[in-house]
């Protein structure tokens, strides 16, 4: 032994430091939502994304690795954000379908629906996000809607099919759950993707307070009619 000190093991960082990399990662994600809905997938530059967030560009490669990486972290936060809210009225849903129940099921798609509602009306929240999707389909590249479709679309679809099937007794199979499912869901495209256009002719401002209630009443008063 040549008496030189044993180098000291790489301490874990504290939670202050750790804290702020989650928020450095969070600030590149939501550049990364406007540089491409701006640009798209093909045309968005991470150096660009990068100077949006405040960050140095190898800062990108530290967090995601890649430019897919980084689409795909961004598919991925809205699938986590989305089911924060979501999660406890599909275990509503779930625990319904598998007791057969009926009038739980109507409930319980009904919850569902408002529960989507909020979110498609909240555009503080979502349009950032929202504008990144409405690019994703148009140009169906990048990683992140694979990640969407799996995480949400496929499980809200799948399960408001079920709650459609229980509800009239009928298989989830069946065309007419599938149907009837599908035009309560489509309810969502006027308040997300046509969200301007419907302020437009309500004449809102937006979608606050009164008029959210509002809003959500009628969507109950819909599923109840496309139930029969």
């Amino acid at each position: 032994m040549d008496g030189s000190a044993a180098p000291s093991p790489r301490r874990r960082p504290v939670e202050g430091g750790y804290a702020r990399g989650e928020e450095t990662r969070e600030r590149i994600i939501e550049a990364a939502f406007v540089v491409f809905a701006e640009e798209g997938y093909v045309g968005a530059s991470t150096r660009r994304i990068a100077s949006e967030a405040g960050v140095n560009p190898p800062a990108l490669q530290y967090y995601f690795h890649s430019k897919e990486g980084l689409h795909r972290a961004c598919g991925q936060a809205i699938v986590d954000r989305v089911m924060l809210v979501l999660g406890p009225a599909l275990d509503e849903a779930r625990t319904a379908i598998a007791a057969r129940d009926r009038e739980a099921s109507v409930a319980a798609l009904c919850t569902l629906i408002e529960w989507t509602a909020d979110f498609a009306m909240a555009r503080v929240e979502t349009e950032g996000w929202s504008r990144f999707l409405g690019r994703c389909q148009t140009d169906d590249l990048g990683p992140a809607s694979a990640v969407v479709n799996e995480g949400i679309s496929f499980p809200l679809k799948s399960t408001a099919t079920a709650l459609v099937a229980c509800a009239l007794g009928l298989e989830a199979d069946d065309p007419i759950a599938r149907l009837r499912a599908i035009f309560i869901l489509s309810q969502m495209t006027a308040l997300h993707h046509h969200r301007d256009h419907l302020l437009d002719l309500m004449d809102w401002p937006n979608f606050e307070a009164e008029r959210a209630q509002t809003v959500k009443a009628v969507l109950r008063e819909n599923v109840m009619a496309l139930l029969g």
